[in-house]
Formats: C-alpha cells, structure tokens, sequence
C-alpha cells in the first residue's frame, strides 16, 4: 500500500469516527420526530419519478409530515455534517439511488431508510454482484464505505428479482418487498398523461405533427476509464446513421443523468435528433411510438405501453463479460435484439404510427403489480 492510500484510508477512518460520534451526540440531545422524513435528491436537483409519486402520497397518507429534501453528496467534506444535522432525528430517510451518509454511519434503530430503487426488474449488475468484474468496486473500498448498507426497506417490482437485490445490496432477502415501481402509475391516470402530452406539445410543437414516428432512443449508464464496461458507444452510431433515416421518422435521445458531456454536445449539434429535456423518461415514454436501448431496464416500464422495443446491444458478450446481466435477455425482454448498424437502421425505418407489440409475456415477467403501488408502498412502511 502506497503512502497516498494508506492516507486515504486514515482520512475516512477519522471521517466516519467523527460522523458517527456527531451523529450520536446531536441525536442525544434531539427528540425523535415521528413525522421527520429525509427525501434524498441524487439523480436529478428536482423531485420526479418515483420519488415524486411517493412524496405526492405520503402528504395523502401523512399530512402531518415535515418532509425535508436533500441534495445528495457523494463527497466526505464538511457540507455533509448538515445532513447528519437533519437525519439525526428523522423517523424516515427515502432514496431511489445512492446517499452516502447512510453507508457512513451505523444509523439508530427507529430510523428506517427506505431504498426506491430506480430501476425496474433485474437487468444488469450492480452494487455487490459486480464486486470482481471491471465495472465493480473492490473489496477494500467497500470495506472501508459499505454502500448500500442499513436499508430497512427496499420495494421492487416482482418477487422474482428479490435474490437479486439481496445479492447487490448485500443485505437479507426479508427486507426486500415486490410491491412495485411507484413511478408506473403513471400510465394508469389517464388524465395526468393527457396533461403531460399537452405540456410536451406546448414546449416541443414539432411533436404535434401526428404523422411523424418518434423513437425515443435511451440508453443505460455506461462507466468510463478503467470502470468501463465496453468501448461501444450508441451516441456514435446515432450520428453515423442519422443521413439514411426516414424523414418521416424522428429520433428523440434521452440521456441517462450520468451521460458524458461530450455525447451530449454532440447531439445538440444535430438538428436531427431531438434531445429529450425537462420532462421524465417516463413521460416521453407517452410521446414515443418505439423504443431504442441497449440494457437500460427503462425498457421493462416501456413495455406495459404495448408498442415496439428493441435492443442496440452489439457488445453484448464484451458487456456481459465485464458487468453482467442477472438474466438471459431473451428471458426478460420482447423486444428485438440488434447486432449492427445496418439492423438498428432498418428496424427504425420500419417503423410506423400506432403500432402495437404484444408485450404480456415481457410485463409478467417483470412486474407482479401494476396498479396504485405508491399508495401501497407508503401504506407499507408508515404501517411497520
């Protein structure tokens, strides 16, 4: 061990001593708050998806609550004792990705810490499961910051992914719950996506044209450097089809939070492609008649919409070499797997309005419910 790692692992030994001591200092002196709940805001600076729905229905379900958002920090600086400040008294902590105080400190026990992952199903690797591969992180760093550590609740979207969670969060299969995703009751409440096409419309008219095909094209977080899972990037071969797509046809990319800058400097420059801002996934999902990915799980939620899917995986043996995928493709996804360019552009061409994909063997696979989850999820943990 070099002499800059030996330093690195003293400073976050010291860190966590003197969290873990302010914490428990600050919480002594502190009544414990029945109705305190800590939202964690990691993936985006607003509430939305399935964090959004949750808070919507915890002031149904609690409208006595002093709900308190956070900006995540992934940094053990100063800034970060604040927060302790406001978990250490807190009765509820939501997330739906990561946050780091919680892997920092051994929270107390009427504390519960409710992990709405922001995936659905079980697609590719993460977390624990992917502890040796390329992609995951070694066992030293997690011995020193155990991520994904003291959830006391986490919700999923089928009993059949519960071992998969349990591996990936190294934690018991008895605190996972397959209740589902709360942000697919969405697609139930017919006049809020009446309302979001509407807003969709007003801000991007060109979408109003009712001839064109949209294709809404989002792929998952790929790691970069060393992390890097393969060199396969669907940004590049945008730009290398996009003169031979149809006119009549429409790509619009929605890039994952974590997307490099550079891609997506690149499709602004193109006025071919349509680059999916302000709203959701979800909700452009409302818009697209196709969907494009290559392992983003967004693909199991697109699917309760009945219409074409398919996969861009030409690095599908590298990929799974150097992350993995819990399950055979062909097991979890309907949608049509291509190899090349030259496939991913005819299957776009081919494309047409209203199409419909019989998508029933894809949504059983992947979701045990469908229906009015945020109300049972929040009905879940406030009851426990």
């Amino acid at each position: 061990m070099s002499h800059l790692q030996l330093w690195k692992k003293m400073y976050v030994v010291c860190y966590k001593l003197l969290l873990q001591a302010t914490y428990n200092l600050v919480s002594f002196f502190r009544k414990h708050n029945r109705n305190k709940i800590i939202i964690s805001l990691y993936r985006s600076n607003k509430l939305e998806g399935n964090l959004k729905y949750v808070y919507e229905e915890l002031l149904k379900q609690m409208p006595y609550a002093e709900i308190h958002l956070v900006r995540g920090q992934n940094k053990m600086n100063l800034r970060l004792f604040t927060e302790i400040f406001k978990l250490s008294n807190a009765r509820y902590v939501i997330l739906d990705d990561y946050y780091l105080p919680i892997y920092l400190l051994k929270p107390k026990s009427n504390l519960k810490v409710i992990q709405l992952w922001h995936a659905a199903g079980a697609f590719k690797k993460f977390g624990y499961s992917t502890v040796g591969t390329k992609f995951g992180p070694n066992k030293d760093y997690l011995n020193l910051i155990p991520v994904h550590s003291n959830y006391t609740h986490v919700y999923v979207s089928t009993e059949k992914v519960v071992s998969y969670y349990a591996e990936a969060f190294n934690m018991s299969k008895s605190r996972i719950f397959p209740v589902g995703i709360p942000r697919i009751d969405l697609f139930n409440r017919g006049k809020e996506c009446d309302f979001i096409i509407r807003k969709i419309h007003e801000r991007y008219p060109q979408l109003s044209n009712n001839d064109t095909v949209n294709i809404l094209v989002a792929p998952t977080y790929r790691a970069y450097g060393n992390h890097g899972e393969t060199k396969y990037n669907i940004v590049k071969t945008l730009m290398q089809i996009l003169p031979s797509i149809n006119k009549r046809v429409r790509i619009i990319f929605k890039a994952h939070p974590y997307t490099n800058e550079e891609d997506i400097k690149s499709i602004q420059k193109d006025v071919k492609i349509l680059l999916a801002e302000e709203f959701t996934i979800n909700e452009w999902m409302l818009i697209s008649d196709a969907f494009v990915t290559d392992f983003s799980s967004a693909v199991f939620e697109f699917s309760l919409l009945y219409r074409p899917i398919a996969h861009m995986i030409p690095d599908l043996n590298e990929y799974e070499a150097n992350r993995g995928l819990y399950q055979n493709i062909h097991d979890v996804s309907d949608g049509v797997i291509l190899h090349d360019n030259k496939e991913l552009l005819f299957w776009i061409n081919s494309r047409e309005k209203n199409e419909y994909v019989d998508t029933s063997r894809m949504i059983k696979q992947n979701f045990d419910n469908t229906y009015d989850i945020t109300e049972k999820i929040v009905s879940h943990f406030i009851s426990e």
